[in-house]
């Protein structure tokens, strides 16, 4: 499996489109995506569907229009579904287009791989994770030696660091963590390495 990291916005979030042969899903596509399109089209690869790890602004602003462009399915957090509509958390002057919403152990099936929902909640209330053994697209809950912010609505600090103590740290050692923002990290080394884990 191919996954390429794409980093958008004046907050730099990350993009990922995730390949296998010609087929792909893009997870977070938080603002314009002409890059994501432009990787895509130079791939010649079939997206499959759309999977948002949270709700916040910069983790779903290119969904609409990528929706649009290839008639694919959006996936989205259950207990986030209060940032995805007209609310005063939606930042968008219009409601983000979820197909179908998950909870926690959903099943969402790509090509040989089976990626399960994990409820990660603490940077936002419905935070998810997205995992299939080796790899863990884990939004904006753990990232390379730090956590996700907890200063914003319908965030807690003690409710992340619980998450990422009892979900993902359970998880394999050699699990390979795509966060949301910076870089790549491991499940063994944010266990040996991250200050905020206690």
């Amino acid at each position: 499996m191919e996954i390429k990291s794409i980093k958008l916005g004046d907050l730099r979030t990350n993009a990922y489109i995730v390949s296998k042969g010609k087929q792909c899903f893009i997870v977070d596509p938080g603002f314009e995506p002409s890059e994501i399109i432009e990787y895509i089209k130079s791939k010649k690869l079939e997206p499959q569907f759309i999977y948002i790890t949270h709700g916040h602004h910069d983790h779903v602003g290119g969904v609409r229009e990528l929706k649009e462009l290839y008639h694919i399915p959006v996936y989205a957090p259950l207990k986030d579904k209060i940032w995805m509509g007209d609310t005063p958390y939606n930042y968008w002057p219009y409601e983000i287009p979820v197909d179908q919403y998950v909870v926690e152990n959903d099943i969402i099936d790509f090509e040989d791989y089976q990626f399960r929902v994990i409820e990660t909640p603490g940077h936002s209330m419905g935070s998810t994770a997205l995992y299939a053994a080796p790899y863990l697209f884990g939004g904006d809950t753990l990232f390379y030696e730090a956590v996700g912010r907890t200063d914003i609505p319908f965030s807690d600090e003690a409710t992340i660091i619980d998450t990422i103590k009892t979900k993902l740290f359970k998880l394999p050692d050699d699990t390979q963590v795509f966060p949301g923002h910076g870089k790549p990290t491991t499940i063994f080394h944010e266990k040996l390495n991250n200050p905020f884990i206690k």
